[in-house]
């Protein structure tokens, strides 16, 4: 059952940006690229952690909701050769492919309190269901917190994702089948 849910948790966080409803209001002055990409070759310098730069690269920023996703392709282009990159809103790395987390975890009780609060502040956060089974996957340093309804049926779920500092980053609401 854990594999399961690990497998959910991958193709959601994958999947959340194209299937999350309106975007957050972000507080933080957005960021240009080039900016993104400071940060990141900024982070490389000073820590140890990080992948190393690929001697012949193309490099590209997407905005997801208040965060931006850094992605750096070797060339020649071939399967596997990138390194992904996540910062939030405030220009803060919080994910990364080899990235070490932050020793403090989360919480289930402080992740379904972040949700909790962002719903107080959000109208295009899905409403809890009435009665509710939560469940955690950690993929690297982000959260995917699971919200199913009881009883439950299939594909009646949400999924919230939540970066190592406690913002939310992207949620999915599913379609029962």
């Amino acid at each position: 059952m854990r594999a399961l849910h690990s497998v959910i948790a991958v193709l959601a966080l994958a999947t959340v940006p194209a299937a999350a409803s309106a975007q957050p209001k972000c507080t933080a002055p957005a960021l240009s690229d080039q900016q993104v990409k400071e940060i990141v070759d900024k982070e490389r310098a000073s820590r140890t952690d990080l992948p190393p730069r690929f001697g012949e690269y193309k490099w590209a920023v997407r905005r997801q909701g208040c965060h931006y996703v850094y992605i750096e392709t070797g060339l020649p282009h071939r399967p596997d050769n990138d390194h992904t990159f996540k910062l939030n809103q405030f220009g803060v790395l919080v994910d990364a492919d080899t990235i070490s987390c932050p020793e403090t975890t989360l919480s289930e009780r402080q992740l379904i309190d972040i949700v909790k609060n962002e719903r107080a502040k959000r109208s295009d956060l899905p409403p809890p269901f009435p009665n509710v089974r939560t469940d955690v996957v950690r993929n690297r340093c982000l959260y995917a917190l699971f919200e199913y309804a009881v009883p439950e049926t299939r594909g009646n779920y949400q999924v919230f994702t939540i970066d190592p500092l406690g913002e939310l980053m992207e949620f999915l609401r599913s379609r029962p089948y």
